[in-house]
């Protein structure tokens, strides 16, 4: 396994957000970032797919000096973005309404490729390296990478398109009644 897979695996989770994460019934799309920006609402609904970015955030940053324990919280994160799976229906931010998945877009595979990369290596190090200072370290790509992450989701929540209003979402406008 190359030195590189952090960079890869980071690489892979940035470009994930700029294509779309869920394709919906009626046409509709919910681009990646958008589906990380909101994430956190998901546990109101009962998932939790979305604590597989923290964990993996956690797992990078532990990689060297905690190899092992970075791979089993990686690990952790693969599993819950697999059962990200599971989900059926998202909400949009135009109308509020709950719409049925149809799919995942390229964004979700290469948000789960993030973390299947990050494992593997972090899994061929764990047997390669006797000692944490074999395991690679950080480069100046992995820093690039991280700061250009940092920007996208700083720009992300300053965008008029993205904006999400939680209140919508938990208690939707009633529908408008005609005589």
């Amino acid at each position: 396994m190359p030195a590189y897979y952090l960079s890869l695996s980071l690489l892979l989770y940035l470009s994930s957000l700029f294509f779309d994460g869920a394709l919906m019934d009626v046409g509709r799309q919910m681009p990646a970032l958008q589906m990380l920006l909101y994430g956190p609402w998901g546990v109101a609904f009962g998932v939790y797919a979305w604590f597989a970015n923290p964990l993996l955030a956690l797992a990078v940053l532990a990689h060297r000096r905690f190899r092992r324990l970075a791979l089993l919280v990686g690990a952790a994160a693969l599993y819950l973005a697999i059962g990200s799976l599971t989900i059926e229906r998202l909400p949009d931010n135009r109308s509020y309404a709950f719409h049925d998945i149809t799919g995942f877009g390229l964004g979700f595979y290469l948000w789960l490729g993030s973390m299947l990369v990050f494992c593997a290596g972090q899994l061929w190090w764990c047997f390669k390296a006797r000692r944490a200072d074999e395991v690679p370290g950080w480069n100046w790509v992995d820093v690039v990478v991280i700061a250009a992450l940092a920007l996208t989701l700083y720009v992300a929540t300053q965008l008029p398109s993205l904006r999400f209003e939680v209140d919508q979402v938990l208690m939707p406008p009633e529908p408008a009644q005609s005589l």
